[in-house]
């Protein structure tokens, strides 16, 4: 029988920062989209967190970097009218 836990490292966020060559920043800012997945692709116990390095991890990260993702229109710019407060033909 096959562990599928066999197959798996368990890295700190500077190996794992250092193997996507991403900076710890973008992990912090996938963990909060939900891009990484506490329980699937990490887990905390107190202060320490561990990220579990996959093939599984990888290929869910390649699908979602492929995904198209919603462009928002740019806001149209309202004109307004100018209104001139002198009155000139006074």
């Amino acid at each position: 029988m096959n562990d599928p836990l066999s197959s798996c490292e368990i890295l700190t966020v500077e190996q794992l920062s250092e193997r996507l060559q991403v900076s710890r920043a973008t992990l912090f800012t996938w963990m909060q989209k939900g891009i990484l997945a506490q329980g699937r692709h990490y887990f905390k116990r107190g202060r320490i967190l561990r990220f579990i390095w996959s093939a599984e991890m990888i290929s869910e990260l390649l699908e979602g970097s492929t995904e198209a993702k919603p462009v928002k229109p740019s806001p149209v710019p309202i004109r307004q009218q100018k209104s001139n407060p002198i009155n000139w033909e006074y």
